[in-house]
């Protein structure tokens, strides 16, 4: 599953490079040479030594090497890894037993507990995984109902404790918008004349909504 994951995420760098339908003939002969050197009649005789640099093996060049080591590649496999585990967990969950849904599961959610601390993971995202998986794995509907409540509960407590924790936080920029916000009421509303075809109201509310689109790619208003 692994090896599969890694050569989704090889696919989508080398997008950039043109060499995906290369290394897809690569692959293919290095899985029809390791079927032939796996057979009874080719076992008995003397093997040539094998090439240990990985790129050798797979036959890619340094530049390619390199974008296969690269981090954000490796993290992109895993990402990809998990996903197909998930997808195959739910399409084969009605033919595990209870016991086997509830081991997988667990893992999963362990993995997921994960991405979502490293913030690879929307707190949306989630919850979805978490409440199909609880559908899954609790049979009992009132067990079920209360860890579906349980689920929502600990979200909302979870969101709340963000917000109040970024009302906490010092944030010079946010102060410096809001008084932007509060110069622009007073140009506005000190000007002779507002551009043709808008109300002052009109115009004030589009300097406002300007400046907080400006602030929430700094990330200095309040979301």
């Amino acid at each position: 599953m692994k090896r599969i994951a890694l050569a989704s995420a090889i696919g989508i760098v080398a997008v950039t490079v043109s060499i995906s339908f290369w290394l897809s003939q690569t692959d293919s002969s290095a899985d029809i040479a390791n079927s032939i050197n796996t057979s009874p009649a080719t076992q008995a005789l003397p093997q040539e030594p094998q090439p240990t640099s990985r790129s050798q093996n797979r036959g890619l060049t340094a530049e390619q090497q390199a974008l296969l080591d690269n981090p954000q590649t490796l993290e992109l496999a895993n990402r990809l890894d998990f996903e197909e585990e998930l997808h195959t967990f739910f399409a084969n969950a009605k033919s595990l037993s209870s016991e086997e849904r509830a081991a997988e599961a667990a893992m999963l959610e362990q993995r997921l507990a994960e991405y979502e601390r490293l913030g690879q993971v929307s707190a949306a995202e989630s919850l979805m995984v978490r409440i199909a998986m609880t559908k899954l794995t609790i049979e009992d509907e009132a067990a079920q109902k209360r860890a579906l409540q349980g689920l929502i509960d600990r979200q909302n407590a979870a969101a709340q404790a963000r917000k109040e924790e970024w009302l906490a936080k010092p944030r010079p920029e946010f102060e410096a918008y809001k008084q932007q916000e509060k110069q622009i009421v007073q140009e506005v509303m000190a000007m002779d004349k507002v551009p043709a075809g808008m109300t002052r109201n009109e115009y004030l509310r589009q300097r406002l909504l300007e400046a907080r689109v400006a602030a929430n790619k700094n990330g200095d208003a309040p979301q």
